[in-house]
């Protein structure tokens, strides 16, 4: 939605999704309305810090968005505890 990506003119978001414009540091980002994960009480955020957006936006080498399953998630923190 910020600088050169795929959907930097339609700004097209899925339902329950909306847009959200942050003035101060120039940035469009996403907020989710609601959540079915079972991992969002914890890892989960409505929509990523604007400050910090406009820095990884700024930075060499650019910004990627990925998707996980809660699973994958939960094992990766169980790991990195030191965990099974």
């Amino acid at each position: 939605m910020n600088g050169s990506g795929f959907n930097k003119d339609a700004k097209s978001l899925p339902s329950g999704v909306e847009l959200v414009h942050n003035s101060e540091y120039k940035v469009d980002m996403a907020h989710f309305n609601g959540f079915s994960s079972r991992a969002s009480g914890s890892l989960g955020a409505s929509q990523p810090s604007a400050a910090v957006l406009r820095m990884a936006l700024e930075r060499t080498g650019g910004v990627r968005s990925y998707t996980v399953p809660d699973e994958l998630s939960m094992e990766s923190l169980i790991k990195f505890a030191g965990g099974c």
